[in-house]
């Protein structure tokens, strides 16, 4: 089981965790991550599994911060669980932070030249596919629309 801290609308810490995929009530928030990694002009996408929400649609990799965890001790997390990628910190760059819906999404970006895709691990519970994708290749997919939503507005800063 997932825990995650439960933020007021500042974003400031309500000192109650709740479990992941239980109903967020008036007032609460919680943190999410996702990553834009990027390589030779080319962004890293995932496709979701069938047993998750939005099955088969396109995202970048990401996910929720668990209680306690640092968004940025988190997006390390979750890209070595979901893509085997070991993030160099220190090249990450943090872009921005957008709100979707009860949902604090922390949004950061990492070149990282000669990717090579093959060599990656996918967590088969979380993802069915990895591409890397130019940008005609991307509006092509059939991709989640909140994180459609997000590229859209934060495409300019990578």
């Amino acid at each position: 089981m997932e825990y995650f801290d439960v933020l007021n609308n500042k974003r400031e810490k309500l000192n109650y965790i709740k479990e992941r995929g239980k109903k967020l009530n008036k007032n609460e928030y919680n943190t999410g991550v996702e990553i834009y990694i990027t390589s030779n002009n080319k962004l890293l996408v995932t496709q979701r599994s069938l047993e998750k929400s939005h099955p088969l649609e396109w995202e970048v990799p990401g996910g929720c911060v668990r209680a306690s965890e640092s968004s940025l001790y988190s997006l390390k997390r979750e890209i070595l669980e979901e893509v085997s990628i070991k993030l160099n910190m220190n090249k990450v760059m943090y872009i921005g932070t957008y709100l979707y819906k009860k949902n604090y999404v922390d949004i950061y970006t990492i070149e990282i030249n000669n990717l090579d895709i093959n060599k990656l691990i996918k967590q088969d519970e979380e993802i069915n596919d990895i591409k890397l994708v130019n940008e005609s290749e991307y509006n092509k997919l059939n991709k989640v629309k909140s994180v459609e939503s997000r590229f859209n507005k934060f495409k300019d800063l990578m």
